[in-house]
């Protein structure tokens, strides 16, 4: 009895570490694949979360597939990283024999992070020659305009939310350096309370949630259904 117990032991951990060399090296060649379609310069990182792997590839059906990628340049938008969280994936069989074939994502959300300095550039028609600073869940809008034919300076206190796939800037508190005026802070608040539309985001997200850090304004939500061909 001990010996057929060891044996079967010896067999379960062959057939785990088979599994599991088989889902580095089914990770491998996607995370290759998509580095030279898409001319990345970071190699992606592609991980499966099915489990047992060689059930789900013999079916060519997989239940969750994360992938991230870093320095992502697309559609005009420059991204520091890019998660996908791809759902009810189906490969076509001729994939599973080393020909060609797709890949079809049933859904798929996302998330796209973008630089300070990035954010500044998307928005700049926006912001009327100021510049965005972000904190942690904050927004600082350092703006240099004219009112009433008046020079003025000033620092607006917001947040940047998301509202119909667009980016909102909500002006919560205004400071005119060296004036007290809340007339003035009022048509600064109306001047620079505005919704915009973003360049379309790498992986097609769609923007459902802005959450600001230092630094980096994270945007998630919803990703378009993904073909790739293989």
């Amino acid at each position: 009895m001990r010996k057929l117990l060891a044996v079967v032991l010896v067999l379960l951990v062959l057939g785990v570490a088979a599994d599991f060399v088989a889902a580095r090296t089914a990770e491998d060649r996607v995370a290759d694949e998509l580095q030279r379609q898409y001319g990345l310069s970071r190699r992606p990182v592609v991980q499966v979360r099915d489990f047992p792997f060689l059930p789900h590839l013999a079916l060519g059906r997989f239940d969750n597939v994360d992938l991230a990628a870093s320095d992502v340049r697309a559609r005009g938008v420059a991204a520091r990283q890019v998660e996908l969280h791809l759902h009810d994936l189906r490969v076509d069989r001729g994939l599973l024999f080393g020909g060609a074939g797709r890949i079809t994502v049933g859904r798929a959300e996302g998330q796209v992070e973008l630089s300070e300095a990035e954010v500044n550039r998307l928005l700049a028609d926006r912001l009327q020659g100021g510049s965005l600073t972000l904190g942690e869940d904050s927004v600082r809008l350092r703006v240099s305009t004219n009112l009433l034919g008046r020079p003025v300076e000033a620092v607006i206190s917001g947040r940047l939310g998301a509202a119909g796939g667009r980016v909102a800037f909500t002006p919560q508190r205004v400071q005119v350096q060296g004036l007290n005026s809340s007339g003035l802070e009022r048509q600064l608040a109306d001047a620079f309370t505005f919704s915009a539309a973003l360049p379309d985001l790498p992986a097609g997200v769609r923007v459902e949630r802005i959450v600001s850090r230092p630094g980096v304004l994270v945007l998630s939500g919803r990703a378009a259904a993904v073909q790739v061909a293989a």
